[in-house]
């Protein structure tokens, strides 16, 4: 067991910090091997050690406080509390009100377990001398002037003479009070409350009673006190009773015994009553402050048997054989930082540091340990809190100093930002002046170092390692701190950016990739700046500099090494194939071709339709060629957007053409010249065309838009030459734009990505295979995976493509479960794959479902509040769907804002036949292109809302909700000729993905009417 010493830098002066890392033979029976250990001299007598160790049977490490406190006049313990004794405070919040009354705060800690529910401690409160709350026959610490403590049981004892005789006798009434501000149990006697139970300042109770409100005319409630009272008001009541500052309660439960109630409910009005406080042991009636303990870790010198297992965050105190009281806490569930402590070795741990009596406090959230540090004017927190964040307890404990600066300067408080350094690394050194009554004040100093270089305040360590002491010297005083620069770590990790730990690499050429690497020495990490690390790399895969940052080159595999002294750690590399890259999807607020000029064109953002190749939406452009702008039309945009054309040789572009014979130009910069037109392609087709253009030079930067005349003819000018003739008429069009995406080697990808997916029924999950043929493995966030239509997290491993979802339960009965995993590529491809997961064990939702084929599809989309049914309970699944149903399931299910559509005007002749439940959906549908509406015979719009819904519209209805990008198959049903041409991509599309199919027969039947229950099915697809 290793023997804690104070450390002195030289006769007269005191310590300021030191912090050494132990020798590996030094060990704490109790917490394992001890790795560092560093302490602060935080005011007079008042020290804070603090050690890390490793814990072999956790793997991990354990790092305590300890404020070892030898009793003097200059710091007191004193016990505080918030407003009243059920209010709950955290140990900072108290600690800047005892800052404000005047004092400086040497330490806090968490104090006394108590009732989660109500906040009231569960032991003893003493502050000031006064009885707060007795010890309900716990352990406690109490506090006295001199800052001496004692440790044990009170046995505190309320004896209330009642000032009457019993009927019959001469004999004084006299009872035992059963606890001071504590709650009243039913059957538990006489309670004592005070002014400061509460909030409301009552009593609390809430069940029929008897009360006896008194005035203090003498004394007070103090341990080895006698109080008098005079009786104001003797009743019984159901209902809490008020207290004043200068009065007390004495209650009782009518649920009692006799004995008790009696006693009070005879007690007369304007009587005296005498209450004598004692102790068990007259230790305790000189104490000032006092908190209570539930449990009692070690006695005379031994630990305590068959305490409470369990390994989490810990306080508390024990006094060694002089006197001298240790402030404990060990920090718990912080992996990396601090695993925690069972009670036992916390007891164990207190015996090693010489306690010969030691109690608990509370702990686990509750753990905290504030301090003021030599150069700091207030308190903070300085343990770390298992919560993340301070947790409010019911009362707390301090030490505490007066704040009045002594004016003559007494050492200098030296700290490095970190204490354990790989070797080569900087550190900042902070220093301040603390005088007589250790309070920071302003004197000067010069910082020196045993080793390295300090440039102002940061030293860099030396290559080679070793103990540096910086030392802070002026007015003939010093102190200093020690940095321990570690030249053979033990271990170097390599983190990329997302902070996870990498053992192999794999990018695409040309991409940058930022590594960190950190070293650990004897499980404990070591600050390390980059610098202090060699990066290396091996095999012609790129470049990498010395702050960490890798460039890959071209394909190939290598590695990159990462060194410090004779330790190195190798990274596999490869650098795979490029995957082509989405400059512009025109599917998000902002887009690369936001203008901030025009010349002729007008450019915005088209949603919906066969104006859309790919996603949701186009880029339009709407144009005006005349002679006024010389049969040339500009779009600039607001930002140029530079190709990387190293790695990517051509744009894929999908073009809508006019038919207009007109040019399509790209407007680029050369890094020389500023736009330059470069020929997209010819206007001279109708409807959708991918186009590939090349991308060429060193720099290629996109910067807008042209159109220019197609339509000119050549003349000769009269003097040998050819002149251009322009028309005279000005042309206009319209032309969209979609996906446009950087290739290399002219590839383009018009395949889907490749997804399966299966349900793991061992381990209750989804899993799914994602892969694109062009692009490989897609990136994370080309991924979407979805439970019963809602988006969810998952899990995915970028090196295989796999995908994981966990299913919630299965417990003994579950609902229908589809998971849809969706994978989109560069291209805007996408590929999906679905999951069902059959439900069990639960009833249907409707009445006449009970053996319909598609029960599982109509309770599922009830679930999903899609559809509802009728009034008689019945869903009526194959009655068929009419237009205004139709559009409210649709509604529904697209989950669209009803009030983003309120101010909507409908175009139909027919509205007034529209039901007040569908114009909202009927509204949102319309405005999102999904429903159109039909021409009656007298050239108005009509919708039709009552009339059934066929099978081809329904199809084209729900297929104008999905994103374009999906493959299509040809169509084999018998009567595929019948399927009107507006429908057929939407039946293809939605047939590749298995949401709409047909009949037995073979036929799709697409002029008969869709039922209810059909419709179902084909919303539970889509999800």
């Amino acid at each position: 067991m290793k023997r804690i010493l104070k450390k002195i830098l030289s006769v007269g002066l005191a310590l300021s910090l030191t912090a050494s890392l132990a020798a590996p033979a030094l060990a704490s029976e109790a917490l394992g091997e001890e790795l560092t250990e560093q302490n602060i001299l935080l005011n007079k007598d008042t020290e804070l050690i603090s050690n890390v160790f490793w814990s072999s049977a956790y793997s991990d490490l354990r790092t305590e406080y300890a404020v070892v406190y030898e009793p003097n006049r200059s710091v007191k313990p004193i016990v505080t509390y918030g407003d009243v004794l059920t209010d709950r405070s955290t140990v900072s919040s108290m600690a800047k009100q005892l800052e404000k009354d005047g004092y400086r705060v040497a330490a806090g800690f968490n104090g006394d377990f108590y009732n989660v529910n109500t906040g009231l401690p569960i032991g003893l409160v003493v502050t000031e001398g006064i009885l707060r709350s007795s010890d309900a026959g716990y352990h406690a610490i109490g506090f006295r002037k001199d800052g001496s403590a004692v440790l044990g049981k009170p046995g505190i004892k309320v004896t209330a003479e009642l000032g009457y005789k019993a009927a019959g006798t001469s004999t004084e009434v006299v009872r035992q009070v059963m606890g001071v501000n504590k709650a009243r149990v039913s059957n538990g006697g006489i309670y004592l409350y005070t002014h400061d139970f509460n909030a409301k300042h009552t009593t609390g109770t809430t069940e029929a009673g008897i009360d006896v409100l008194c005035s203090v005319e003498k004394g007070e409630l103090a341990i080895g006190e006698t109080v008098k009272l005079t009786v104001e008001r003797v009743a019984e009541t159901a209902s809490p009773t008020a207290i004043g500052e200068d009065q007390v309660v004495l209650s009782v439960n009518l649920k009692s015994d006799a004995y008790h109630v009696d006693a009070l409910r005879n007690i007369p009005e304007g009587g005296e009553i005498t209450l004598k406080i004692t102790a068990a042991d007259e230790d305790w009636e000189d104490v000032e402050y006092a908190v209570g303990s539930l449990y009692s870790l070690v006695e005379k010198g031994k630990v305590v048997p068959g305490l409470a297992a369990g390994v989490n965050p810990r306080t508390a105190v024990g006094q060694k054989k002089d006197g001298t009281l240790i402030f404990y806490t060990v920090d718990g569930r912080k992996p990396g930082h601090s695993v925690g402590a069972s009670l036992t070795q916390v007891a164990e741990r207190l015996v090693e540091l010489g306690c010969v009596t030691a109690l608990c406090l509370d702990g686990g959230g509750s753990t905290t340990l504030s301090i003021t540090e030599p150069d700091e004017t207030a308190a903070k927190v300085y343990n770390v809190p298992s919560d993340g964040v301070e947790r409010a307890v019911t009362n707390q404990i301090f030490l505490v100093a007066d704040n009045d600066p002594s004016g003559k300067l007494s050492h200098y408080y030296v700290r490095a930002e970190h204490d354990y350094v790989l070797a080569g690394s900087r550190v900042n050194i902070s220093a301040a002046a603390v005088d007589t009554n250790y309070i920071p004040m302003d004197r000067s100093y010069e910082l020196t170092a045993s080793g390295g270089t300090l440039n102002g305040t940061e030293l860099t360590t030396p290559a080679e390692g070793g103990e540096i002491t910086v030392t802070a010297s002026g007015g003939n005083k010093r102190g200093s701190t020690t940095v321990h620069a570690i030249a053979e770590p033990d271990e170097i990790i390599v983190r990329n950016s997302s902070g996870v730990a990498v053992k192999e690499l794999e990018v695409a050429p040309g991409t940058e990739t930022k590594l960190t690497a950190s070293a650990v020495y004897r499980h404990l990490p070591l600050h390390a700046d980059p610098e202090s690390f060699r990066w290396e790399v091996e095999g012609r895969i790129g470049r990498i500099d010395e702050a960490g940052n890798f460039v890959s080159a071209a394909t190939g595999e290598g590695k990159i090494i990462v060194s410090a002294g004779e330790k190195s750690v190798e990274i596999d590399v490869t650098v795979t194939r490029l995957p082509l890259k989405t400059v512009e999807d025109f599917e998000g607020k902002e887009t690369v071709f936001d203008g901030r000029s025009a010349d002729g064109i007008r450019y915005s953002i088209e949603r919906g339709g066969e104006n859309v190749r790919m996603g949701h939406a186009s880029g339009k452009l709407e144009y005006t060629l005349s002679p006024e702008n010389s049969f040339a039309a500009e779009w600039l945009a607001d930002d140029s957007v530079r190709i990387n054309s190293e790695l990517y040789t051509s744009l894929n572009l999908w073009v809508y053409g006019d038919g207009s014979r007109n040019i399509l130009n790209l407007l680029y910069s050369d890094g020389e010249e500023d736009l330059l037109p470069y020929e997209i392609t010819r206007l001279d087709f109708n409807g959708w065309q991918l186009v590939t253009i090349p991308v060429e030079g060193d720099h290629f930067e996109i910067q807008g838009l042209q159109i220019v005349t197609g339509d000119i003819s050549y003349m000769d000018d009269g003097q040998g030459g050819i002149a251009e003739v322009y028309p005279e008429k000005p042309s206009s069009g319209t032309v969209y734009l979609d996906q446009i995406v950087a290739s290399f080697g002219n590839a383009v990808d018009s395949t889907v990505p490749e997804v399966k997916a299966e349900l793991d029924t061992e381990n209750w999950a989804v899993t799914a295979e994602v892969y694109d043929a062009v692009d490989g493995v897609p990136a994370e966030d080309q991924i979407r995976v979805s439970y019963n239509g809602e988006d969810i997290e998952f899990e995915y491993n970028r090196r295989s493509g796999e995908v994981t979802v966990a299913l919630p339960g299965p417990g003994e009965s579950y609902e229908a479960m589809r998971v849809t995993v969706t994978a989109r590529d560069a291209s805007g491809n996408i590929g999906r794959a679905s999951v069902d997961v059959e439900p069990n064990g639960v009833e249907h939702k409707f009445t006449d479902i009970g053996k319909y084929w598609g029960a599982t599809y109509v309770d599922f989309l009830y679930n999903s509040g899609v559809t509802a049914g009728y009034a008689d309970g019945s869903f009526r699944p194959n009655q068929n769907i009419t237009r205004a149903q139709f559009a409210v399931m649709l509604y529904r299910y697209l989950r669209l804002d009803e009030s983003e559509y309120a101010d909507v005007a409908l175009p139909f002749a027919d509205n007034g036949k529209i039901a007040d439940y569908a114009i909202p959906a009927i509204k949102a549908l319309y405005t999102e292109g999904i429903i159109n509406g039909s021409a009656g015979k007298d050239g108005k719009l009509y919708f039709n809302p009552n009339n059934s819904l066929t099978r081809a519209q329904a199809a084209t209805m729900i297929g104008r909700t999905q994103e374009k990008g999906y493959d299509t198959v040809e169509l084999t049903f018998t009567d595929a000729g019948r399927i009107p041409a507006y429908a057929q991509f939407y039946i293809q599309t939605m047939a590749a993905q298995g949401i709409i199919g047909g009949y037995a027969d073979g036929s799709f039947k697409p002029n008969n009417n869709i039922t209810r229950g059909q419709m179902a099915k084909i919303l539970y697809n889509l999800m």
